[in-house]
């Protein structure tokens, strides 16, 4: 096989001609969105408010939704302090959606709605954020 002798052999790189579409240059860094930067180099400190705020929530949701579906003991202190904690957020979606009961173990479908419509506040949240930034 010949090589031709203006292609690029594989694994060459290919220069870029535009400097602003090179992620290594300081202009393509200033132009960046800054949702697209990491979170560890984002000078605004209301996007680690709202990490913060979102993944409490979303993690003590999800205990709650563990709890009732392995029947936890509802008399338990810490198991009613799960359950005080999230009942404002939870209970907005109760009845949208029967909970399948079976003995003491509950599937609360509930808890799952609250948790993708915080996962949409938190999105919308960070993007008003960069908006207004």
């Amino acid at each position: 096989m010949e090589r031709i002798d203006n292609q690029p052999s594989v694994g060459t790189p290919v220069p870029i001609s535009n400097p602003a579409l090179d992620p290594s240059t300081p202009q393509a860094q200033a132009t960046a969105p800054a949702y697209t930067q990491p979170l560890e180099t984002r000078s605004n400190k209301a996007f680690l408010v709202v990490d913060y705020i979102f993944w409490i929530l979303v993690a003590v949701t999800l205990l709650r939704f563990a709890f009732k579906l392995i029947g936890a003991n509802s008399h338990n202190a810490f198991v009613t302090l799960i359950f005080n904690f999230t009942d404002p957020v939870v209970n907005i979606f109760k009845g949208i959606v029967g909970d399948v009961t079976s003995g003491t173990m509950v599937i609360e479908f509930s808890s799952l709605i609250s948790i993708v419509i915080l996962w949409l506040i938190y999105k919308a949240a960070l993007r008003l954020i960069v908006i207004t930034k």
